[in-house]
């Protein structure tokens, strides 16, 4: 078994990795009331910092880089302009990738409306990233056999459930705790637990 899908499979509970949760470090709550004064230097830092969550949220929705890209920024645009309405109720952190994922949610409605509008089932055709990357380190049976396997996981990944293939997503990206995760969904965190320990079992039935 490959270690991307043994990551998929064997998730641990993130949740001990992130010191302080719920919680903004006393750097970035200087940052965010020097942007809510009107420093755009200030956001741009909090920008700086959280910038590489953002995107892999938005990846995680999206499954496309240029997609992802797009939604960053537009994500980082909504909260500027929604910055005055920030109370701290959760760390800007989790405010903000709400704000990624409920944005990259709707670029996946309409991406999906446009795909069913214009483009007829059998004329299209999902290219596997899978396919172009070269494993030096293995025989060529081994990367056939492994190129497989993953197909099969995307496949099976893709068919879960959409509350939990996002939650596994997410979870497996490796960037959120799951009270993170529960936070950007609006989800208690024990249905987050149970989404993730499901879509496991639902992948390694399969998969065997």
């Amino acid at each position: 078994m490959t270690a991307a899908i043994a990551d998929c499979l064997t998730i641990a509970d993130p949740a001990d990795a992130t010191p302080a949760e719920g919680r903004d470090t006393p750097h970035e709550r200087a940052l965010i009331a020097a942007a809510l004064a009107g420093s755009q230097d200030a956001f741009g830092d909090l920008v700086t910092l959280h910038q590489r969550a953002v995107f892999r949220t938005a990846l995680a929705a999206l499954g496309r880089r240029e997609d992802a890209e797009d939604v960053a920024q537009e994500a980082f645009v909504v909260a500027w302009t929604k910055l005055p309405g920030f109370r701290g109720d959760a760390t800007f952190r989790t405010w903000l990738l709400t704000i990624t994922w409920r944005k990259a949610l709707d670029r996946r409605r309409l991406r999906h409306r446009w795909w069913s509008r214009t483009i007829a089932p059998q004329e299209f055709e999902q290219t596997d990233p899978l396919d172009n990357v070269p494993d030096a380190g293995a025989d060529p049976e081994t990367q056939v056999v492994t190129r497989d396997t993953m197909r099969r996981l995307h496949a099976d990944i893709a068919a879960l459930s959409p509350k939990l293939r996002d939650t596994l997503v997410l979870a497996a990206s490796g960037e959120h705790s799951y009270a993170e995760i529960a936070g950007i969904l609006g989800i208690p965190l024990g249905t987050v637990k149970w989404r993730v320990v499901e879509a496991r079992r639902l992948l390694s039935g399969r998969l065997s």
